[in-house]
């Protein structure tokens, strides 16, 4: 929003410089393209973190809270069965729920045992051997 206000100070300075009416139109389509861009980009990276989660005891069900790209609040709710834990760890995922990746940290839980339930803590560690060696 700040990009928007400025845009015309910035022009008119631009334009005081003398510059050839090219270098302009140079300026102004970058300072456009930054002004647009950038909070696309913003929420890309942002859109899988979890703002707060809750537990309902009665449904036994998760509810994560995210935001869209207008501000708003997206209610993300599962079971433990929906979870599945990434093999590799991808940038800003912890789980993914449904195929939707979350982004979270254990301070979100009151009852840490809750995040590790979600986090599979509580349940062996497969190491994903292979029963047999590979044939070579």
């Amino acid at each position: 929003m700040m990009g928007l206000i400025a845009q015309p100070v910035i022009i008119e300075r631009i334009m005081e410089t003398g510059v050839s009416i090219v270098a302009m139109i140079f300026s102004g389509a970058v300072i456009q393209f930054f002004t647009f861009v950038t909070p696309v980009v913003l929420h890309y990276f942002t859109k899988k973190y979890v703002k707060a989660m809750y537990f309902d005891p009665e449904t036994d069900t998760y509810t994560a809270v995210t935001h869209t790209f207008f501000a708003t609040d997206k209610l993300v709710q599962f079971k433990l069965d929906d979870v599945t834990i990434p093999d590799i760890p991808r940038m800003f995922t912890t789980i993914t729920v449904k195929g939707n990746p979350l982004f979270f940290d254990v301070n979100f839980f009151e009852d840490v045992g809750h995040y590790k339930k979600i986090m599979g803590f509580d349940k062996p560690i497969d190491f994903k051997l292979a029963d047999k060696p590979p044939k070579s």
